[in-house]
């Protein structure tokens, strides 16, 4: 069976590249159609005292997805003219600062001492924002932007939240070029020990056609994490790069017995299948103790 699918694949290279990039067209939906989950809470275990705790906070108070907003060196009718507008932004059901409870008219010093010390540190007043979806909610993450966008450079958002949001921008502003980052360090590694410099190209060609239908696929899971996102592209390159350079040293050892080219590389695939195997159950293996981990946590 190896031996009629390896002549079969030497046979009709150019059939196996159209089936590869017409591979393409699902993974791309299938990319496309995968959410990214920002939210480490969901990767915790239920029973533990801080989910539970975010739970009760999301169900029956509506307060899990809450942010503090730090106003320095601003007049007070500043703030206050900031939080009418915050409370027009979709996804934010309330906002919550002195000008709520006593206005803006009475003198900090006759605020009640309690509330003074819960709103106001020197220079500095903090408002309480609270959104109508989870903190990890797209509508979430578009108030946080648009709250920013009608901030000035005196005011500072916290909350984990705002968290989860920073988290989500600096990886997608960072991923691209950590997957450009390895994608030179392999083209020059490979460049100082092969003979052509096409062959790394060839090389990370395919490697990302098998990327892309990695993260099509897990448009059957519905979702995947951020971190998955974050090193699963630079990880599948680091772990599979050695197969393609094991195969090809290894053609290039049977070429010296074989007049066709094909019939090298049929007899190449059925000598490197059994060493390939035994690797990449070897890694899968490592993969599912990391999943089991994962359950039994």
């Amino acid at each position: 069976m190896l031996h009629k699918i390896s002549r079969g694949l030497t046979r009709k290279p150019k059939l196996v590249v159209l089936i590869a990039v017409l591979l393409l067209i699902p993974s791309l939906i299938g990319i496309a159609a995968t959410q990214i989950n920002y939210d480490i809470l969901t990767y915790l275990p239920p029973d533990l005292d801080s989910t539970k705790g975010e739970a009760l906070l999301e169900e029956p108070f509506h307060m899990a997805a809450t942010s503090m907003l730090i106003v320095e060196d601003m007049p007070a009718a500043y703030t206050n003219r900031l939080l009418e507008r915050i409370e027009e932004v979709p996804g934010v059901s309330g906002a919550i600062w002195v000008s709520n409870l006593v206005g803006i008219q009475i003198p900090t010093d006759m605020i009640p001492a309690e509330m003074r010390d819960m709103f106001y540190s020197g220079n500095s007043t903090m408002m309480i924002i609270q959104y109508d979806q989870a903190g990890a909610s797209k509508q979430t993450m578009a108030a946080i932007d648009e709250i920013r966008g009608i901030c000035n450079e005196q005011c500072f958002l916290a909350g984990f939240s705002v968290l989860i949001k920073d988290t989500k921008d600096l990886v997608d502003q960072e991923l691209p070029l950590y997957i450009l980052l390895a994608v030179v360090l392999s083209l020059f590694a490979m460049s100082l020990t092969m003979e052509s410099w096409l062959l790394p190209a060839a090389f990370l060609c395919s490697i990302g056609l098998a990327i892309a239908y990695n993260f099509g696929t897990n448009f059957f899971l519905g979702e995947i994490s951020y971190i998955t996102k974050a090193i699963a592209a630079v990880l599948q390159l680091g772990v599979t790069m050695d197969y393609s350079i094991f195969l090809y040293r290894r053609y290039e050892e049977e070429r010296n017995h074989y007049d066709d080219k094909r019939d090298a590389m049929a007899t190449a695939i059925e000598a490197a299948f059994t060493s390939l195997t035994g690797s990449s159950l070897t890694t899968i293996a490592g993969f599912m103790a990391l999943c089991a981990m994962r359950l039994l946590l």
